[in-house]
């Protein structure tokens, strides 16, 4: 698997264009012989807490949860797609990860960090389609490797098997004594999940869900329960090993609906094994490379959108957050709330409209995603500094617009 992941990522790399990359997701390295040559854009990028392999272990975890192909932002702004190998396990274990990649020209983006337009004609320029197609066919070729399909049925099945064997292994062993709750088989759980330690923190599982199995005697709504509890007791050892709290409550909000569908002993542990190795994945530092991936997609979010009826709701849905934590983030991260980015980027657009074409203010208003043509002059005026039709008269010229707009006309 190593070595035909090195090929693929040079023989992607010579067909796209595009620097595709191979990562050792368990050892958190780059692999030899991937890529590009000698000065990776990144090596220019002085981002702050912009770190190039943890963007990539962050699209390759993410690419995991979304079926094998993940298109994502860095903190700058540029592309990046990603998708997961798998071992005979069905964890993680490399990836493929192509980027950066401008979507749009270089002149779309400013000057900034010590990026400049120079470097920046270096990138590929891709369209969405194109973007779409590499994830595609990055998906196809790690399915080929991996040998199973990316819809985690093969890891569940293979999940099942093993744990009705594990199950019955360390349901044997309370069968044969103490029947009590193995309250310190619990806490070592903890402490393994603390260490980040896969393999430990699944033996120890094991054992939990045999005593858990024998105990219920087979009544499938009291294991759903213990289930729930031990999913609790595993999001709050992730917090304690430095995973993101948003994101485990985010992911907790799913749970009951989660477990109502499990339909037989084996689904239980094989649901709690697959959450449990997610959350150790949540617990390394992909803060910083998911806020800004985040604020890029609202904010691409609100501009294909602009013209129509948008709600943090509708936002928030399309990245796959809670509605209050897009909105925190967002603000961090761009220092000005969702709603007034949004308010920001309907005037930039109406000014263009103003300026081009001689559409009523009342159809620019609405053209713009304004119900209302008073609030939509209102907006304008507080932006631009003049009203929309000024605006318009002056050509653009706010300095001449201002002075009309406050009664001090040139004569002359």
């Amino acid at each position: 698997m190593l070595e035909q992941c090195k090929a693929c990522a040079r023989h992607l790399t010579g067909l796209s264009l595009a620097p595709v990359w191979g990562v050792d997701v368990l050892q958190k390295k780059f692999l030899e012989q991937t890529g590009a040559a000698e000065g990776w854009f990144c090596s220019y990028c002085h981002k702050e807490n912009c770190n190039p392999l943890n963007t990539c272990l962050y699209g390759c975890n993410e690419a995991l949860r979304w079926n094998g192909k993940y298109i994502y932002y860095c903190p700058m702004g540029m592309v990046f797609v990603a998708s997961p190998l798998c071992d005979e396990q069905g964890q993680l274990a490399f990836g493929l990860v192509a980027g950066p990649i401008l979507m749009g020209e270089p002149e779309d983006y400013s000057e900034q960090d010590g990026i400049f337009a120079d470097d920046l004609k270096l990138l590929p320029v891709f369209s969405t389609a194109r973007v779409n197609d590499l994830a595609e066919t990055m998906a196809l070729l790690t399915t080929g490797i991996s040998g199973r399909t990316h819809n985690l049925a093969g890891t569940v099945i293979y999940e099942q098997e093993k744990v009705l064997n594990e199950l019955y292994s360390a349901g044997q062993k309370f069968r044969e004594g103490n029947t009590a709750y193995p309250i310190d088989t619990e806490k070592k759980l903890q402490a393994m999940i603390y260490r980040k330690d896969k393999k430990g923190s699944q033996q120890l599982l094991n054992e939990l869900l045999g005593h858990i199995y024998f105990v219920a005697e087979y009544d499938l709504d009291v294991m759903k329960a213990r289930a729930l509890e031990l999913a609790v007791v595993i999001s709050r050892a992730t917090i304690e090993a430095g995973a993101d709290l948003n994101e485990i409550f985010v992911c907790n909000e799913n749970f009951i609906k989660e477990v109502e569908r499990l339909s037989s002993v084996e689904e239980i542990g094989a649901w709690l094994s697959t959450l449990m190795h997610r959350f150790i994945d949540y617990s390394f530092d992909f803060s910083h490379i998911k806020h800004s991936d985040v604020v890029f997609k609202a904010a691409e979010y609100v501009k294909n959108h602009f013209a129509e009826k948008i709600s943090l709701d509708d936002a928030a849905a399309y990245v796959c957050l809670s509605k209050s934590y897009l909105s925190r983030i967002f603000k961090e991260e761009t220092g000005e709330s969702l709603s007034s980015f949004i308010n920001k980027v309907r005037i930039d657009k109406a000014k263009l409209m103003l300026l081009d074409n001689d559409s009523a203010l009342v159809e620019v208003a609405s053209e713009c995603g304004f119900e209302d043509q008073s609030y939509f002059t209102k907006v304008f005026k507080r932006q631009v500094g003049v009203s929309p039709k000024r605006y318009r008269e002056s050509r653009g010229n706010i300095t001449l617009t201002a002075q009309k707009e406050n009664g001090y006309e040139h004569i002359g």
